[in-house]
């Protein structure tokens, strides 16, 4: 009987471990986010997303998901997502002189006062930027 106990603690505490693992998003080199604090991961329909604060709504914004099917997004940390500033007074996107010349009006989002260009992830209704106009 006291063997069984053990070998059934020993069994649980191993689960318990195996999902306090999993549930590391952030900050250890073997999640997905490596990089960012605790408080800058929500989850969105059961994925984690890393957030940036939005300082103009004071609400934070994903930028980067961890999909099924690979990361969505941009990596908030690298700036090769980063566009040229666009011509004072042109329009944001649909035309060949616009910041985002092939994005459609809807998928543009402004973000801390910039305009970036979002994609769907997929199985949810939230938009992550995907590259940004300084």
């Amino acid at each position: 009987m006291k063997t069984a106990t053990i070998l059934a603690s020993a069994g649980l505490m191993m689960l318990g471990t195996i999902g306090l693992a999993q549930a590391q998003t952030s900050g250890t080199p073997g999640s997905p986010f490596p990089n960012a604090a605790p408080h800058e991961i929500t989850t969105i329909n059961g994925m984690p997303c890393r957030t940036v604060l939005d300082r103009e709504s004071n609400t934070r914004i994903p930028v980067q998901c961890a999909a099924p099917s690979g990361m969505v997004g941009m990596d908030p940390m690298t700036t090769g997502s980063v566009l040229v500033t666009p011509a004072p007074g042109a329009a944001v996107s649909g035309t060949p002189a616009s910041a985002f010349p092939t994005a459609a009006p809807h998928e543009i989002r402004m973000i801390n006062g910039v305009p970036c260009r979002t994609v769907l992830v997929q199985g949810t209704d939230t938009r992550v930027p995907v590259e940004c106009a300084r």
